[in-house]
């Protein structure tokens, strides 16, 4: 049999029409579940924003709410207002905590709130010296007794860390890449009751247009689009090529 008899074979032209379908029904599914995976991702950050937004409405928990109720801690974004004194020798700068496309740090300050309780305090955001990245730029700590108006965090989310960055036994000041409860907690002699977003117009040296939640959904919804489009277009490509196409030549020949 001839090379050009069997690129003709009607078998060979079966197995092409079938390893096109398997692709293109491939590509459908992986592409539209992408897209869903997008979709689900933007609900969640609605959801999470519409919980903040809700226990923004609640009235500030203060010091003797939570004294009196240790778990008040536990209620992430809940609003606060606590009066304290800045333990500013234990000040950690965070570092490659990008804003608004800038990179900087985090400025992590605790925060003596009653005898013997400190709650550490996301401060605020300051750009990274462009020249010396060791270098922190000027920030102001009051020295006297403060009121510091916030929400209760979670966990500070850790980066990832190529190299061990300073430590508490450095010298000041320190930066490093995280900041985890225990490392909190064994840089001061005080119990960490908890850990606060700072909130409010930019003072000190310090940004605090912190990202909105509900914002960063959009990207998701506009990734899911675009999933779905391409999902669209595959599909629309096999009907137009194996299917449409072809149907369109064999009535003209007819």
């Amino acid at each position: 049999m001839s090379s050009s008899q069997n690129q003709h074979h009607p078998g060979n032209a079966t197995w092409r029409r079938v390893v096109v379908a398997v692709a293109a029904l491939a590509g459908v599914l992986i592409t539209f579940n992408l897209g869903q995976w997008q979709l689900s991702r933007a609900h969640a950050k609605l959801s999470l924003q519409a919980s903040i937004d809700k226990q923004a409405l609640l009235a500030p928990v203060s010091a003797p709410d939570f004294l009196r109720q240790p778990t008040l801690w536990q209620q992430v974004h809940r609003p606060v207002q606590l009066e304290g004194q800045w333990l500013h020798d234990q000040t950690v700068y965070l570092d490659n905590r990008n804003h608004r496309g800038k990179a900087g740090y985090w400025v992590m300050t605790p925060l003596r709130w009653a005898p013997g309780q400190v709650a550490w305090v996301q401060r605020g955001w300051v750009q990274r010296d462009p020249v010396d990245p060791r270098k922190v730029p000027p920030i102001e700590t009051a020295t006297a007794q403060v009121t510091v108006q916030g929400k209760v965090a979670a966990p500070l989310s850790q980066m990832v860390q190529l190299a061990e960055g300073q430590t508490s036994t450095q010298s000041l000041p320190r930066i490093q890449a995280n900041l985890d409860m225990a490392q909190m907690q064994a840089l001061v002699t005080d119990n960490v009751a908890g850990v606060l977003i700072q909130t409010g117009e930019a003072s000190e040296g310090l940004r605090r247009d912190w990202p909105v939640v509900a914002s960063s959904a959009d990207k998701n919804k506009g990734y899911a689009f675009q999933w779905f489009a391409l999902c669209a277009l595959i599909a629309g490509l096999y009907l137009w090529f194996q299917w449409i196409q072809p149907l369109k030549n064999a009535q003209q020949t007819n």
